[in-house]
């Protein structure tokens, strides 16, 4: 079995403050407390933008997705922005088939997500 790691930093672009939370692994439902800790303690500090790098995110079930969207509900209802990057095309494919990608911007690099 292969575990989610996760890593949170706090960047900054163009003099503006974002927190990055860089997912690695796979996320399911053997794991997705793990992550909800992890967002809900980010989301607590409610940042002004919080880009989640999926480039390292081999396999993503409904359970973690449930946890992205909810941690993008509580940043939305408190003014924040939540944006996903580089997901892989497995991860990608879940969020088009599930239209989560309406509801959450992805872009293509970490940059492209700042630049917005």
């Amino acid at each position: 079995m292969d575990l989610l790691t996760a890593s949170v930093t706090a960047r900054e672009s163009a003099g503006e403050p974002y927190t990055l939370v860089e997912l690695a692994g796979e996320a399911d439902v053997t794991n997705s407390d793990s992550l909800r800790d992890v967002l809900d303690g980010e989301v607590a500090k409610q940042p002004h933008m919080m880009i989640i790098d999926l480039s390292a995110l081999r396999f993503m079930d409904s359970s973690a997705l449930h946890v992205i969207l909810r941690a993008n509900r509580v940043l939305d209802r408190q003014g924040g922005v939540l944006a996903l990057a580089r997901p892989r095309e497995a991860v990608a494919k879940m969020l088009r088939l599930t239209a989560a990608d309406q509801l959450i911007p992805v872009y293509s690099s970490v940059q492209e997500a700042t630049a917005d």
